[in-house]
């Protein structure tokens, strides 16, 4: 799953002119926690709400702009990123939300929830599939010959995700609909296959 696929794709923003207490309301307002910072059609900066605490002294509150205290050079992600590295982007930097460009182009925005949302989804696809392990050479004509294999004995393929190599050899991971595996399992090993791991 890509970024692309879960961003925020028409985020709402601000310009760094705006005060901290008009960002404080925009946040309130559409019930976020992240702001683009826009100037002349590009992303100038970001800012977040507990960037804005930091800074929220009653008295100086009106006169602090947005531009004051944005973080310039914000850690971002492309659409093409997989939701993976941008869970593992926001962990390592301690960070809740992310804009995402394309280019010089800001084209979304993603949060935690928006990541939480999408592992929750791929939770549910993992518990309603069934999933067989496959070592096989590295030639394409091998996987043609299993998928051909697995489909004859009854799987319906949902997708082929690439493993480790062990040598000459690399670790294919068949989700399936889900299924009986037992008949698929006794085809590929029938045709001399090595099967590393079933979960039904």
């Amino acid at each position: 799953m890509r970024v692309g696929q879960i961003m925020h794709k028409n985020p709402v923003t601000i310009t760094p002119d705006k005060r901290v207490d008009q960002a404080l309301k925009l946040m309130q307002e559409h019930n976020i926690r992240h702001l683009p910072v826009m100037k002349e059609g590009q992303m100038v900066g970001w800012i977040t709400s507990r960037l804005l605490r930091e800074v929220l002294l009653a008295s100086m509150l009106e006169v602090i702009t947005v531009g004051d205290v944005m973080i310039e050079a914000p850690i971002s992600v492309s659409p093409e990123t997989s939701v993976e590295e941008a869970a593992r982007l926001m962990y390592e930097h301690k960070i809740g939300g992310m804009p995402v460009m394309e280019g010089d182009k800001l084209v979304g925005v993603i949060t935690t929830l928006d990541l939480l949302a999408a592992f929750l989804s791929m939770l549910g696809l993992l518990r309603s599939s069934s999933r067989l392990d496959v070592l096989l050479d590295k030639d394409p004509a091998e996987l043609e010959k299993v998928t051909a294999l697995v489909e004859k004995a009854g799987g319906r393929i949902i997708n082929i995700a690439l493993g480790p190599t062990r040598g000459r050899r690399r670790r294919h991971v068949f989700r399936l609909q889900k299924c009986d595996l037992a008949p698929i399992v006794a085809a590929l090993e029938k045709a001399g296959y090595q099967v590393l791991d079933v979960i039904p």
